[in-house]
């Protein structure tokens, strides 16, 4: 957990990175809780640190955590309508199913 805190502090202080992911699960020794607290929100691309958590569920410019984006994206590519629709997302894991019931609910397309 300590060489993964210091990699992240490196990654947030070095101006030639715009920004990286820390890839979950990690192993149960680690806290993820610490660890994404760790990640700056201008780096933190997959919307995860609760800034940009906070900033996606108030509909302001954030990070979108990479999978429910990528939903997102394909809805509109291929010009699937949900606005006054029912939608039901199974799971509440931070990484996709909680991030996908707030978009949902905001998007309306």
């Amino acid at each position: 957990e300590l060489e993964l805190l210091a990699k992240i502090e490196e990654l947030n202080n070095k101006d030639d990175i715009d920004g990286f992911i820390v890839q979950l699960p990690l192993p149960p020794q680690i806290n993820t809780q610490k660890v994404l607290l760790a990640v700056s929100p201008d780096k933190d691309v997959d919307g995860f640190h609760p800034t940009n958590f906070g900033k996606m569920s108030l509909d302001m410019s954030s990070f979108i955590p990479a999978t429910p984006f990528g939903i997102l994206e394909m809805l509109e590519r291929y010009n699937i309508p949900t606005k006054g629709k029912h939608t039901c997302v199974i799971g509440r894991s931070y990484i996709v199913g909680r991030p996908m019931s707030i978009l949902m609910g905001r998007q309306g397309f």
